[in-house]
């Protein structure tokens, strides 16, 4: 079986996982950047991936999905999220993370996906960019009601990304 793993990757730490799954799949599987647009035409599975910021899938996800739905309906396909935080939280009234930030791009494809999630990502205060530093600081701000420093933090599991990957196989075998 042909599988694309489209990953939207900020810092690398999607294209990380994506790697990860690729590697537990096996078989023929090509890990690719959302922004190179790679044609789903030969997949049999799509996985489609990214880095959750400020609540949302990167762009260039969307627009992967938006340009290639046609390409993508009738094919298999997977959806996952790489975030600090893969529960969510309800803080002031609203549900901020979790599923809500890759829900929109669940129900945008032709098809509901064999298997979707949210694996744990990294925070590395080394590698951000000043406009995500100044929004992380906005965030905990929020939550703590005070300045604070961002520390290194990693949630990026291996064999919780094998164990996802262990689902799509089962899925792929005995569809729900």
């Amino acid at each position: 079986m042909k599988t694309l793993i489209v990953c939207a990757s900020k810092y690398g730490s999607t294209f990380e996982i994506g790697k990860w799954l690729a590697e537990r799949l096996g078989g023929d599987s090509l890990v690719d950047r959302a922004e190179s647009m790679p044609l789903p035409a030969d997949a049999d599975l799509v996985i489609l991936g990214s880095g959750i910021y400020r609540h949302k899938v990167l762009p260039s996800l969307e627009e992967y999905v938006n340009r290639f739905r046609d390409k993508i309906k009738g094919k298999k396909t997977v959806v996952f999220g790489v975030a600090m935080d893969t529960t969510g939280i309800f803080l002031r009234g609203k549900v901020h993370g979790g599923w809500n930030c890759i829900l929109p791009v669940i129900l945008s494809l032709p098809e509901p996906p064999i298997h979707a999630g949210l694996l744990g990502g990294e925070i590395n205060p080394d590698k951000l960019d000043a406009k995500d530093t100044e929004g992380l600081k906005q965030f905990y701000r929020m939550i703590y009601g005070r300045e604070t420093k961002i520390p290194y933090k990693t949630r990026m599991d291996k064999n919780h990304v094998w164990a996802f990957a262990e689902t799509i196989l089962e899925r792929l075998e005995r569809p729900i």
